[in-house]
């Protein structure tokens, strides 16, 4: 890490009290999504071309004010590639606004509809994708409790897009030793929560944990090969009925050319609590390890790194506040790659995991090695995070865009001023324990200050941004 200082990308998910208009052109002919808390619609940011999901809550829909801020600040520190991005939110009288990423492949439970039912090998790319999500959810502490197709997004409407998590309204957090810990604590889980179909009966009774997530995931993989639900009822109470009882078959036409591995991994999944995989089992799986025709080896040139570690302070900021602004889209071989390095699957990558991926290596040293790693390692975690992977692998050609640092500069330039000032880097890094000092802020300005006059122009700070070497 660098000279003890910190960078963490949740600084930059901004709550802002100005009009929202302000920001973004809302395109309201292009609904994206309608339920009980309001509605999500596409909307363009102002100076550029990029497009968001904005999500409105008005204010009077919103029953419980603690639960709804837990929801926020959970995304916020949720950093994963098949889990939905916040990049911003808003607030003014009437409602609240949740700026994220634009999914316009639509729903998983539309495709469901769409096949009838997925091949295995089809359901396993899928059910991949949910449980690393999840694993990683889990790894971090937080149980989702909603867990259904309706609940998962496609980035894109190709047969391969990512799948993203989305609606984190029912989660809760059931341990909080992570890293940063989330201001709400520990919530014991005995609330009903979920949706009929998904609902694992352990909640039906009241005292569950995290587990409830892995039975959910079990019942997915069910309708994906099968394309009926293993609880089914004319009506919810007969639902939750078939569901406490807990007695599902096999021994329907839908499942005759199913492999046993597929149905083994589903009777671990959907089974009473104590006998239940946990996520990261089922990420080890033999059925989930079988490898899938075309799936593509990727690796990371150590050279890219090296250029990061190079980079002075300031714009390894302005990289760290870039990536976490990208759509998936835009990086979309990127999150492949990271996942792909993700061994173990729980959502960061290892000292030991990054090395391993790593080409382009010549007679470096070891200690070289660990350095150049430890250099990308922005928040001192001791792992390399999703946000970290990326700000130091985009291309210059992602990076360099001018509206990408038209956006970075005015992220920094609170006052509108067209200039960067020692106050204003104050106020967007000055956080507690992030490591930097009035003399740190001094440096910044002055790594980029060609001019002298204790301040960072918008020419100065594409120099700055353009330039392979501080």
């Amino acid at each position: 890490m660098d000279n003890n200082i910190v960078i963490k990308k949740q600084w930059f998910i901004k709550s802002s009290a100005t009009k929202i208009e302000d920001a973004y052109e809302f395109d309201h002919k292009k609904l994206l999504g309608q339920g009980t808390y309001g509605q999500v619609v596409k909307a363009k940011l102002k100076g550029s071309k990029y497009y968001r999901a904005i999500k409105i809550i008005p204010k009077s829909k919103v029953r419980n004010p603690d639960r709804f801020r837990r929801e926020i600040e959970i995304m916020r520190n949720l950093d994963h590639p098949n889990i939905i991005k916040l990049f911003e939110t808003f607030e003014d009288a009437r409602n609240v606004y949740l700026v994220m990423e634009l999914c316009e492949g639509g729903e998983l439970f539309d495709r469901i509809i769409d096949k009838g039912h997925f091949s295995e090998n089809e359901a396993r790319i899928t059910i991949l994708q949910i449980m690393q999500a999840v694993n990683y959810c889990h790894q971090n502490g937080i149980c989702h409790r909603d867990l259904k197709p309706e609940n998962f997004l496609l980035l894109t409407k190709a047969d391969d897009s990512p799948l993203k998590v989305i609606d984190f309204g029912l989660s809760v957090i059931f341990h909080d030793n992570h890293v940063e810990k989330l201001s709400q604590g520990k919530v014991s889980m005995t609330t009903r929560a979920g949706t009929p179909y998904y609902i694992s009966p352990e909640i039906l009774d009241g005292k569950y944990d995290e587990s409830c997530d892995i039975w959910s995931g079990g019942v997915i993989l069910y309708i994906l090969l099968s394309g009926v639900p293993p609880f089914y009822g004319n009506t919810d109470p007969e639902i939750l009925d078939a569901v406490k009882k807990g007695i599902f078959t096999f021994n329907i036409p839908e499942f005759k050319k199913v492999s046993e591995g597929a149905k083994d991994l589903i009777s671990k999944m959907i089974c009473k609590p104590e006998k239940r995989l946990k996520s990261h089992e089922i990420l080890q799986h033999p059925w989930m390890k079988q490898q899938h025709p075309g799936g593509s080896s990727l690796s990371v040139n150590y050279q890219s790194l090296k250029n990061f570690t190079n980079f002075n302070k300031l714009k390894k900021v302005t990289l760290t506040y870039i990536a976490s602004q990208l759509s998936e889209q835009e990086i979309s071989e990127l999150g492949k790659l990271f996942k792909q390095l993700d061994k173990n699957g729980d959502g960061v990558l290892t000292m030991d995991e990054l090395t391993h991926g790593l080409t382009g290596l010549k007679k470096e040293s070891q200690n070289e090695i660990m350095n150049v790693i430890k250099s990308i390692d922005t928040d001192g975690s001791g792992t390399i995070n999703y946000t970290e992977f990326l700000a130091a692998t985009i291309e210059k050609s992602v990076y360099m865009k001018q509206e990408r640092l038209f956006q970075a500069f005015k992220m920094f330039d609170l006052d509108g001023s067209g200039k960067i000032s020692k106050d204003e880097l104050r106020q967007v890094l000055g956080k507690t324990g992030s490591g930097f000092d009035d003399n740190t802020f001094k440096a910044l300005i002055a790594d980029a200050d060609k001019d002298g006059d204790g301040e960072i122009d918008y020419n100065e700070f594409i120099e700055m941004m353009d330039k392979m070497k501080s």
